[in-house]
């Protein structure tokens, strides 16, 4: 697996340490190594389009989804039906990232737990209400795929909770 952004490693280093991730990340700061090349580049905005893409070992692509914008991701589901699909045996988790030499800097631009739920409760209110003001169904059903994406954000970060408490204040 390969996790890829436009930030500096400090600042992945620091999302890591906020969301308790294990992952190695990749900078590409301007696109130009991984994001153009994958036409996942978004060009007004200088960032990654979230895109998720399966390769078997032998360098087929066996997946892969392109999200609209940075609002946009993709469904657990497919992914996961792809890569069981290899049938390849599973991996122990991989060991935390922790490079020598560099320090933790969480962004400002940085998504925090304490801001998760709020962020996706106003996403499924609002595309409920705007899905139902739709005249034209290719709109209306953008607006409900984005509503069942803050949905199973909202179910996935209630389990992320459950194994991530809060620390004492």
């Amino acid at each position: 697996m390969v996790l890829a952004s436009v930030d500096p490693p400090e600042v992945q280093l620091g999302m890591n340490a906020t969301w308790h991730l294990p992952f190695r990340w990749t900078s590409d700061p301007d696109g130009a190594q991984l994001a153009q090349p994958l036409d996942a580049w978004d060009t007004a905005a200088s960032i990654f389009r979230p895109i998720v893409v399966v390769v078997a070992p032998d360098g087929r692509e066996v997946f892969r989804e392109l999200s609209r914008d940075f609002t946009d991701r993709t469904d657990d589901e497919p992914v996961l039906a792809a890569v069981e699909g290899l049938g390849l045996p599973a991996l122990p988790p991989p060991e935390p990232w922790t490079p020598v030499g560099l320090t933790p800097s969480p962004s400002e631009r940085a998504f925090q737990p304490r801001s998760f739920i709020p962020y996706f409760r106003a996403i499924r209110f609002n595309t409920k209400a705007l899905s139902e003001r739709m005249v034209d169904d290719t709109d209306r059903d953008q607006l409900v795929t984005e509503q069942r994406m803050a949905e199973s954000f909202l179910a996935a970060f209630d389990e992320w909770r459950a194994e991530h408490p809060p620390e004492p204040s």
